[in-house]
């Protein structure tokens, strides 16, 4: 069945990009409702601050993820919470923000996915739905690209190439299978930056916010951080935590096989515009349609392949 959350829960911090104080409240919500922002530092019509958490509203893609409504009202860095929502099997939600970024915490999603289990879940009265990919779809961009392919479970087979002694080329094949498994797995895993890209930012007045407590920073010699990395393979598993929660803009969980390679929020946002631009591309299900034969057939139409 759909889930929620038991009660409403709060959280605050410093915000990556613009350096402030951000505090947000997620509350229960019902059965198709999905995931729901709403900004309530705005004096303006209650309509107007509402955003829905799906693809179509994605307004950016650099550094983070950024969704807008039609009123050009917006919230950013939204990752690593929808990154706990769907990891945790949390279905509907409404998320009350005071300003237009989402607080970083420690970098990774560990803080929500804690505040979800000292509430618990909620099981409401309709079925759980899943968007099921329905034929192969790849989507590249120079080297970078991502593919999407037909499965009954989720998984996401992922590589990361750096030119760094520490990372050079990191991958891992994460298989979905319960809320426990993403809770050791990804969801303490944080984001990272390079020095000399910090420095960048910084002085285009940009990650103001960004520190050692809610990043590994890297220089040319190692982690500037003090302390160990908190997973075997932590980058690219950060950039999995990134994808789980950019890929639930779809507005479900997914059914399907994810191979990435060099990926990042762009890509993302566009295979899930590939996968939505045509119906035969996918299909809205329950969970015992994969009972029926049809969900099972390996004679799949040629692969889409799109490109920027």
């Amino acid at each position: 069945m759909q889930k929620t959350i038991n009660k409403s829960f709060c959280v605050s911090g410093i915000t990556l990009h613009s350096g402030v104080i951000s505090n947000l409240t997620v509350h229960p919500a019902s059965a198709n409702t999905g995931i729901m922002f709403k900004r309530v530092d705005l004096k303006i019509l209650n309509e107007k601050t509402i955003i829905e958490a799906k693809f179509n509203n994605v307004s950016a893609s650099d550094l983070c993820t950024k969704i807008s409504n039609k009123y050009g009202i917006s919230v950013s860095t939204i990752e690593h919470l929808m990154s706990a929502l769907h990891g945790m099997g949390i279905d509907n939600a409404n998320i009350e923000v005071d300003t237009d970024e989402l607080p970083i915490l420690d970098g990774s999603s560990i803080e929500y996915v804690r505040q979800i289990e000292e509430v618990g879940l909620k099981s409401l009265s309709d079925g759980k739905r899943f968007i099921s990919i329905s034929r192969p779809i790849v989507f590249r961009m120079n080297d970078s690209f991502v593919k999407a392919s037909p499965s009954d479970s989720f998984s996401i087979d992922y590589t990361i190439s750096y030119d760094h002694n520490l990372i050079k080329e990191q991958r891992f094949n994460y298989e979905f299978k319960d809320s426990s498994q993403f809770k050791n797995l990804i969801s303490n895993c944080r984001t990272f930056g390079f020095k000399e890209e910090v420095d960048s930012l910084r002085k285009r007045g940009l990650v103001a916010g960004g520190s050692l407590d809610n990043a590994i920073v890297l220089d040319r010699e190692g982690i500037v951080n003090n302390g160990k990395l908190r997973q075997e393979n932590e980058f690219v598993k950060h950039k999995i935590l990134d994808f789980i929660g950019d890929i639930y803009l779809l507005g479900n969980p997914v059914k399907g096989v994810f191979e990435i390679y060099k990926g990042g929020h762009r890509l993302t946002h566009e295979i899930m515009r590939s996968i939505m631009s045509d119906q035969s591309n996918w299909n809205l299900i329950y969970e015992e349609d994969f009972r029926d034969k049809k969900y099972h057939n390996n004679h799949y139409p040629q692969p889409i392949v799109a490109s920027l």
